[in-house]
């Protein structure tokens, strides 16, 4: 007996059902092994460095601000471009004040800690 069209599709839809079904146990495997390899929650977060570039910050935010209100006169941009320089200087000392406190909090911390805890004590610096 000769195979016809129906016999072949019906073949054709069972391998297609086979091999979605193997891609679909592959993925929730794949997902279930990507979330092992998570960090887990009590352990500490790596640290995040973030370095940034505060003069184009500045034109970026002065560009923006332009861009939203054409109208602006040149005594009102200048006083703008003043604002925007002042602020990113304040946000600048903040920052190396706070990494200041980050350190002095590492001294006062190891000052109660024997040698061996000093050794498991984490970085409290968030940068």
């Amino acid at each position: 007996m000769k195979p016809t069209f129906k016999d072949y599709l019906s073949i054709a839809l069972a391998l297609l059902a086979i091999f979605l079904c193997g891609y679909g146990i592959g993925f929730l495997l794949g997902e279930r092994k990507g979330q092992r390899n998570q960090p887990s929650p009590s352990s500490p977060p790596a640290p995040v460095t973030r370095t940034v570039d505060w003069d184009s910050w500045q034109r970026s935010a002065i560009q923006a601000i332009e861009n939203a209100i054409d109208d602006l006169s040149p005594e009102q941009r200048q006083s703008i471009r003043r604002e925007v320089s002042e602020t990113a200087r304040r946000i600048m000392e903040a920052r190396q004040a706070g990494r200041r406190e980050f350190q002095n909090l590492d001294k006062r911390l190891k000052q109660h800690l024997t040698p061996e805890q000093q050794a498991k004590l984490p970085g409290t610096s968030p940068d």
